[in-house]
């Protein structure tokens, strides 16, 4: 009976030949390159997951995306606590690489900027960024499908709850007075779960929140006032997104209950 196995199933081969640092002799290299891999690939199962997720809640599945929200943000947290392994890299070992790394830069990461699009942040590219031609046409494409705050309204809709789309005065008004009497009165199991659901967004938002705020301390531990490697202001860029929420109408409903 033939089969697979451990190596030939998840290419172990292939996969530890695509660590190349710049600069061998630089020891904290190899940690650096691989963090940043170990990162796209989380990337990558957070957006299967918050697509999925996206996917069930427009058909009103908002048990099967609970689940999907669960996983993300278990994978949220993850990603802040590979920060500390990242920190155990002193500034004057990243310095003997950092040059040659010029003009790459994790603005660069498509897959994050796919995170934010879902989560309704659709700025235009920063200077600095330079994203490929596939990462281009992905964010493109991502431009055209609903944003994750969109999928809940879809959702909560489909349960009754009147949250309708629109960024006027009168459905962000209607969307809010929806919201804080869910959240007053979530008895039932239909409107407990759609509170949860409601909170899993926000604890996804929070812990980006949260790395974002972390990321941006090593990088000050790291280079300090230098500029960022891609050309951006470096940790003054990075604190200028640290107040970005990507469902501030979650946020905002608690000042109404």
């Amino acid at each position: 009976m033939s089969g697979t196995d451990y190596t030939h199933y998840l290419q172990i081969d292939r996969l530890l030949d695509l660590q190349r640092p710049l600069t061998p002799e630089a020891h904290d290299e190899m940690l650096f390159v691989v963090i940043h891999q170990v990162y796209e690939l989380w990337f990558k199962v957070m957006l299967h997951e918050l697509d999925s997720a996206v996917t069930v809640l427009g058909e009103g599945g908002a048990a099967v995306a609970a689940a999907r929200l669960r996983r993300a943000v278990r994978i949220d947290e993850l990603l802040i606590h590979q920060l500390f392994v990242l920190e155990s890299m002193s500034p004057e070992g990243f310095l003997e690489f950092r040059d040659p790394l010029k003009p790459a830069s994790g603005l660069q990461s498509g897959q994050f900027r796919a995170i934010e699009y879902l989560g309704g942040i659709r700025d235009e590219v920063p200077d600095g960024s330079a994203l490929s031609e596939y990462d281009l046409a992905e964010l493109s494409r991502r431009r055209t499908l609903p944003t994750m705050y969109e999928a809940l309204c879809a959702c909560l809709r489909h349960h009754g709850v009147d949250a309708p789309n629109g960024d006027d005065d009168a459905a962000r008004t209607a969307r809010l007075t929806a919201l804080a009497s869910l959240y007053r009165d979530h008895s039932g199991t239909d409107r407990a779960l759609l509170h949860e659901v409601c909170e899993l967004f926000v604890d996804h938002d929070e812990a980006i929140a949260r790395w974002r705020f972390h990321h941006t301390l090593m990088a000050a531990r790291e280079i300090g006032t230098r500029h960022g490697t891609g050309g951006s202001l470096g940790v003054d860029y990075l604190r200028s997104t640290v107040d970005r929420r990507f469902f501030p109408e979650l946020w905002e409903v608690r000042a109404l209950l």
